[in-house]
């Protein structure tokens, strides 16, 4: 561990990076324990020594433990940072729980998955268009590219989680990714309204409308801001909020 100060900012990277790591040592050892188990029970053909892969096993637990004992030290760092504010906690959390819920809404799955389809026709049509033309196939790769662009501007929050061909979500990434971003948003309103307001002495005038925006007053050392949430919404649903604060004069 770090002997230098770290930020809340920076610890949140860091839990966030330990969390990915952890998830895929575990996926790793269940693996190699269900192989190894296999090829003991004679089920699987062995191209691996036994032992390999119960030296891997032995080192992907001790990796394991160092991320999980980094984790627990990390979250340890952050309860003595970070303060907490139910309203806003809430509000981070209610935009967490409506980005999942809409990624893994059958119909945004298929609706993805129908303009993805869509986009790969576009992309062999261009291509097709191209050599007719007399062109080489890697002359096309700048058009294909661009239309692979113009898709991910819209549907690469869902894509980047969802696998066309089993139609399912990565919901163990999409939970950590989104339980990071909920800290980042929470954290980064405390940081926004201290700058304004100084320490807080009073949140109790926030509530969260219906819409899941959170407004109202916040107080501090320095005077109290008028908080408003506005949704930033694009073609797509993505439940995007700016915070703007003002002072009362």
């Amino acid at each position: 561990m770090e002997n230098k100060e770290l930020t809340v900012k920076q610890i949140n990277g860091k839990l966030k990076m330990c969390e990915g790591k952890l998830s895929e040592y575990n996926s790793l050892l269940t693996r190699y324990e269900n192989e190894l188990k296999e090829i003991e029970e004679g089920t699987k053909k062995a191209y691996i020594s036994p032992s390999y892969y119960k030296t891997s096993i032995r080192d992907f637990k001790k990796k394991i433990n160092k991320y999980e004992a980094l984790i627990a030290e990390y979250n340890g760092m952050l309860a003595g940072k970070v303060k907490e504010y139910p309203v806003v906690r809430q509000y981070v959390e209610t935009w967490k729980k409506n980005c999942i819920d809409y990624i893994t809404n059958p119909q945004t799955i298929g609706d993805c998955i129908e303009s993805y389809n869509s986009m790969r026709k576009h992309q062999d049509e261009v291509e097709a268009d191209y050599k007719a033309r007399g062109y080489k196939s890697w002359e096309s790769y700048n058009a294909r590219k661009d239309i692979e662009k113009s898709f991910l501007r819209t549907w690469g929050f869902v894509y980047e989680y969802l696998s066309i061909y089993n139609k399912t979500i990565d919901m163990e990434r999409l939970e950590r990714d989104y339980k990071y971003e909920a800290d980042r948003k929470y954290n980064k309103f405390i940081e926004d309204a201290e700058y304004y307001v100084g320490e807080i002495t009073d949140i109790s005038g926030l509530s969260i409308g219906r819409k899941g925006d959170l407004n109202g007053f916040v107080v501090g050392t320095k005077g109290k801001a008028e908080v408003t949430t506005i949704a930033a919404e694009g073609p797509i649903q993505r439940f995007h909020y700016r915070t703007l604060f003002k002072m009362e004069k």
